[in-house]
Order: C-alpha cells, then sequence, then structure tokens
C-alpha cells in the first residue's frame, strides 16, 4: 500500500538490448569533453519513449498494465535500429541530443497508436505534436558553448533488435540510473 497521495511520474517505452546501450554510451563517452552538455543520461536509462503520462497514483499501475496488454496483444515483434545522431532545438545551442530510430517504423508508429489510444480510455491524453521516436543521451547543452555540427553523424549505426516488449517505468529523480520498470508487457500477436 502506498502512501495517501503519493504519485508517480510513469511513461511507456520501448527497452533497448544491452549491447545497443553499450555501443551508444561508449560513442558518448568518446565525445563528452567535445559535446558541451550538462546532463548525460545513464545508459541503463536509454528507451524509446511511446508516451508519457505523468504524475500517477501507484494504484493506476494495473489498470494501465491491463489496457496496454490488449494494446500489445495485436502486434507482432518487429525489427528497430538505433542509428545517426541529431539534435532538438537550434543546431548551434541545442536542447537534446538523441539517437535516431530505423527499422520497422510502420510497426513502432501503429505500437504507439495502440498504446496512446488505450491509454486515453484511463483519462491519459496524447500528446498533440507528431510522434518523433528517438534515444535522448543528453539534455542541457552548456551557456556559452557552441556545438560543432560535424561531431553528429546521421550514417552511425549502433545496432539492430527485434522488439519484443514495452515497458511501463517511474521516474525516480534522486538517484542514478532514474528509471524503474513497474510493468512488463510482451508483443505477442
Amino acid at each position: 500500500m502506498s502512501p495517501e497521495g503519493e504519485k508517480w511520474r510513469l511513461f511507456v517505452a520501448v527497452p533497448l538490448p544491452n549491447p545497443v546501450k553499450e555501443r551508444l554510451h561508449s560513442w558518448c563517452l568518446e565525445r563528452q569533453n567535445d559535446l558541451k552538455f550538462r546532463r548525460w543520461v545513464h545508459p541503463a536509462d536509454y528507451h524509446i519513449t511511446l508516451q508519457f503520462l505523468g504524475d500517477t497514483p501507484p494504484e493506476k499501475v494495473a489498470p494501465i498494465l491491463e489496457v496496454l496488454q490488449k494494446a500489445a496483444a495485436e502486434i507482432e515483434p518487429f525489427r528497430l535500429e538505433a542509428a545517426g545522431i541529431g539534435v532538438f532545438g537550434s543546431p548551434s545551442r541545442p536542447r537534446v541530443l538523441w539517437s535516431g530510430v530505423q527499422g520497422e517504423m510502420t510497426s513502432l508508429h501503429q505500437l504507439h497508436s495502440r498504446v496512446t489510444a488505450a491509454n486515453a480510455e484511463l483519462g491519459y491524453v496524447p500528446e498533440e505534436r507528431p510522434y518523433a521516436p528517438h534515444i535522448t543521451l543528453a539534455r542541457k547543452f552548456s551557456e556559452g558553448a557552441r556545438l560543432q555540427e560535424s561531431l553528429l553523424n546521421k550514417g552511425l549505426s549502433f545496432g539492430d533488435w527485434t522488439n519484443d516488449t514495452i515497458l511501463v517505468y517511474r521516474t525516480r529523480v534522486t538517484v542514478s540510473p532514474m528509471y524503474e520498470v513497474v510493468g512488463i508487457i510482451s508483443l505477442q500477436k
């Protein structure tokens, strides 16, 4: 039983396999001195967000898992690849450094649509902006620094995998890694 009024900050995501996380992290370590971001994501926290749910009472996790299980029942496992490096925000002073996602994108977008529709049944409002799947690597570019765009590479591949799972994560801002798995759903068409 959780304390009265407790809320967990939840989101639904596609996990990455450890070899892909390790390659992404190695790339980041090699470039941390050149890419002046103030907050680098812990490699255990790399993921592809499907939907941010926000502050949620812990007792709502079970209903979320139930609707997600139904949503995932019609989706077959599919191939994804972590590839390329890019930024959100101004190229000279970006907000976010990310790796892109390639592969069976129709399946990923279908999964995203099914997840957001399922959670809408529970009152979670989907984002209005278009879905842009990515893997966040770093945030908060340092004031006064300038990004060397030559360090970004669209042609890199960090590995591919067959995705057969979605996870519900809880964010714990006071620890690192900060994402804790609170639910696992298998894709099982």
